[in-house]
């Protein structure tokens, strides 16, 4: 029931809330300046809602009583016109991603945070392989869910020192890709180290041990870049393959990819 549960809030609640950000972030931050000359503040661009081209009406779900989602079939509910693609996947792959959470954690008040930090990573995931960037305000809005979440599991199971975990991860992962980062910003971006600094923070609070408190975080930060890696590794190679040479693509998914399987691991 829980493993159920959990995947249908993702596919049918989270899902279209994370497509409606990734559709008003792209929109504001990605195709209004260049069309404008500039930024427009929030405020400037009203309520925008991510809406069908065909009938207009809004993907993302207003409340609890819209549901069920609008597109989770890959069609609009209220003219019925394909979309693309992406929309059914995002909200898939939540669904997906909180069913295996679920089935990983199982009835604790660590599932609160990891669930903050899949759909968070989903959503980034999205737009750096729609746009190749991270957004800033979505790395920090994850951010504040999952610390809030790590302190509910301090205050309610313990203990409270698993949290120097999550700063030893954050520490490691993000201070190892910020020398990278220094070292050539062309092929890794700051957007990657944010995230980087995150994931770290997870993967050091879900590998903490009481007997080695120091070594267990950075033992998960180095796993989760190690799987990032490879995993990076992977794309590249198949991207030159396909392509002849090699070719500029975005690190975030596998960075996602890897802390999230250490996290799932190691609780």
């Amino acid at each position: 029931m829980l493993v159920v549960g959990a995947a249908l809030l993702g596919a049918a609640v989270v899902g279209p809330l994370l497509n409606h950000a990734v559709v008003r972030w792209i929109g504001w931050r990605v195709v209004l300046p260049p069309y404008l000359g500039w930024v427009p503040a929030s405020r400037e661009i009203g309520r925008v809602r991510a809406r069908c081209a065909g009938c207009g009406r809004a993907l993302a779900p207003a409340g609890l009583a819209a549901l069920p989602s609008t597109v989770v079939a890959g069609r609009c509910r209220g003219c019925g016109r394909h979309l693309a693609p992406w929309y059914a996947a995002a909200e898939w792959a939540t669904g997906l991603l909180f069913g295996l959470c679920a089935a990983a954690v199982g009835w604790s008040v660590a599932l609160v945070p990891v669930l903050c930090l899949a759909a968070g990573l989903v959503a980034m995931s999205v737009v750096d392989l729609a746009v190749m960037r991270i957004p800033t305000r979505f790395v920090y809005a994850t951010a504040a869910a999952v610390a809030g979440g790590l302190v509910l599991v301090a205050v309610v199971d313990g203990p409270g020192r698993r949290l120097a975990g999550a700063a030893v991860g954050a520490a490691a992962y993000g201070g190892f890709l910020l020398v990278l980062h220094l070292l050539s910003p062309r092929a890794l971006g700051f957007g990657d180290v944010r995230l980087a600094t995150l994931v770290g923070a997870a993967a050091g609070w879900a590998a903490w041990r009481a007997d080695h408190p120091l070594l267990t975080p950075v033992q998960g930060v180095v796993n989760a870049a190690l799987l990032a890696g490879l995993a990076g590794s992977a794309v590249g190679l198949v991207l030159v393959v396909v392509r002849g040479r090699s070719h500029p693509f975005p690190f975030g998914p596998a960075v996602a990819a890897g802390g999230l399987v250490v996290v799932l691991a190691a609780l």
